[in-house]
């Protein structure tokens, strides 16, 4: 690239006396397209410096440049949206709606898939994200999934960025719930990465998300009792109590909720996991996973000692002690083996005394 261009997109120099911007380029019709090593223009580099005076006088030279591409296929809208510089988003949406050009530049994807929004939102710019928004012509729109399977709404999500997902929500009349990676809905982003309000949101928005199943098998109530997300879960079982039934895992291997909330919470979240299950469904004490196990089963194999004594002092622990799983063994069998709990003979013994053994 000519070393004076660059140098003025650097600066954002557009007249200084000794220099003008506009009689430079008008020279030579061909300067302003000359490009970095990076295949970048002047306005990419201006873009990435912030430099919305210089972005507008050059495209009202060359306004070609406004879906010029670089190396990895990104545009200056780009570049500006993954910096954050709302004002150069604000000049090149402006002058790409007066070239007509706008629809065509904000849907422009880069070598990954993401748009301009997709880059805003991953970088957590909430000003951005409006911008390109109110300048969408078409609120019906869908933004697409970019390579790795991640929509605008799966990235904030995911990221738990809160204003930027309330305003995809509410500016967009179709938001793309697609499931992204793993098989996972932007609700299944949310509560893995435990961002409990965006969650929270998403599912007032759609409450079917809570139904879907990603390529584990799990739908996001199940992931919520894994996390301990209270909050969560008494939503969507206030929604829909037999969500809590559904079974997680595959067609030879599956759990259910209070298995995994007796066997994968740790100690100091489970009995309240427990307990808000119960108290949701009050039979699902009885449910059986893929092995034929209860939950008194599989929270004494995973030594989850205050999972045990929930159980225990619930009113049905009685049917659950003996009930054999597909290899004919009852948890008091589990417990006589001594495979289990070994490390705490003070607490095998309180579990003992517990069941009148």
């Amino acid at each position: 690239m000519d070393p004076t261009l660059y140098n003025a997109a650097m600066k954002g120099n557009t007249n200084d006396g000794n220099f003008s911007l506009a009689e430079y380029l008008k020279r030579d019709e061909e300067i302003g397209y000359q490009v970095t090593p990076k295949g970048n223009t002047i306005i990419h580099v201006a873009a990435l410096r912030s430099h919305s005076d210089f972005v507008e006088e050059v495209l009202k030279i060359t306004p070609a440049l406004l879906c010029h591409q670089n190396k990895r296929n990104e545009t200056a809208l780009h570049i500006a949206a993954n910096e954050g510089h709302t004002e150069v988003v604000r000049v090149l949406l402006r002058i790409a709606g007066e070239k007509n050009y706008k629809e065509t530049l904000m849907r422009m994807t880069n070598e990954n898939g993401d748009t301009a929004l997709h880059k805003a939102v991953r970088s957590g710019y909430v000003d951005v994200v409006k911008i390109i928004l109110e300048k969408e012509e078409d609120p019906e729109y869908e933004y697409s999934a970019n390579k790795t399977g991640e929509t605008p709404l799966y990235l904030a999500a995911e990221s738990g960025f809160l204003d930027i997902l309330r305003e995809i929500l509410e500016s967009c009349k179709n938001p793309n719930y697609a499931a992204g990676p793993f098989g996972r809905t932007p609700l299944h982003a949310a509560v893995v990465h435990q961002h409990s309000d965006c969650a929270r949101l998403l599912w007032q928005q759609n409450n079917s998300l809570c139904e879907e199943l990603d390529k584990r098998g799990w739908n996001s109530l199940h992931y919520a009792v894994k996390l301990g997300l209270k909050e969560v879960v008494s939503d969507m079982l206030g929604w829909k109590k037999s969500l809590a039934y559904l079974p997680a895992g595959s067609e030879n291997d599956w759990t259910t909720t209070i298995h995994i909330a007796a066997s994968e919470l740790d100690d100091f979240y489970a009995p309240n996991m427990l307990i808000e299950l119960l108290q949701h469904c009050p039979d699902c004490w009885e449910m059986l996973n893929s092995r034929g196990q209860n939950a008194l089963h599989v929270a004494i194999m995973n030594e989850q000692g205050m999972s045990l004594l929930t159980l225990l002092e619930s009113e049905n622990w009685g049917s659950l002690v003996d009930e054999p799983d597909n290899d004919g063994n009852t948890p008091m069998h589990l417990l006589a083996f001594g495979k289990y709990f070994n490390k705490d003979r003070k607490f095998s013994a309180l579990v003992y005394k517990e069941v009148g053994a």
